[in-house]
């Protein structure tokens, strides 16, 4: 392989950064403007709280998060907040799906525009994700939980 094709290939592979310190506390993760587009893996099964804000809002940012880790202590959550702090700063919806359930199972929790931010607490089972889109004046969320019944998702103020 050329110096050349060698070079696209290896820019063209997205950034993965791990957050979290899987069963140990959490270290929060303010999102930096020019990390736009990268994925992250959600290493986080400590009795507490990891932060995740989401860097101020600008036109084509995403961000995709992948649980790595079941987090399935007592008191474990995941919460995305938007720089901003302002309600209406997201949009959209988290599909839930209960491990083993059928459709009867099943959940969306949907955010109407009123909400700056999404906590996500225990039992989410490895493979889940939620991303974020920006348009320069919105976050749309987009997710889709494999969890141990509904309600894991919750967005908030």
């Amino acid at each position: 392989m050329s110096r050349i094709a060698r070079a696209a290939r290896v820019a063209s592979r997205q950034r993965v950064e791990t957050i979290g310190n899987g069963g140990s506390a959490p270290t929060n993760k303010a999102i930096q403007t020019a990390e736009t587009g990268e994925l992250y893996l959600i290493n986080h099964d400590h009795g507490s709280t990891l932060t995740i804000t989401l860097p101020p809002k600008q036109d084509g940012a995403y961000f995709k998060f992948i649980w790595k880790t079941l987090m399935d202590t007592t008191s474990a959550a995941v919460k995305i907040t938007t720089h901003e702090d302002t309600n209406g700063d997201l949009v959209g919806s988290v599909f839930e799906q209960v491990t083993g359930g059928s459709n009867a199972n099943s959940a969306v929790q949907q955010d109407n525009g009123s909400h700056h931010q999404v906590t996500i607490s225990k039992n989410v089972h490895q493979g889940s994700y939620i991303e974020f889109y920006c348009d320069g004046s919105v976050w749309y969320t987009h997710g889709m939980l494999n969890v141990d019944a509904v309600a894991r998702a919750v967005f908030g103020t």
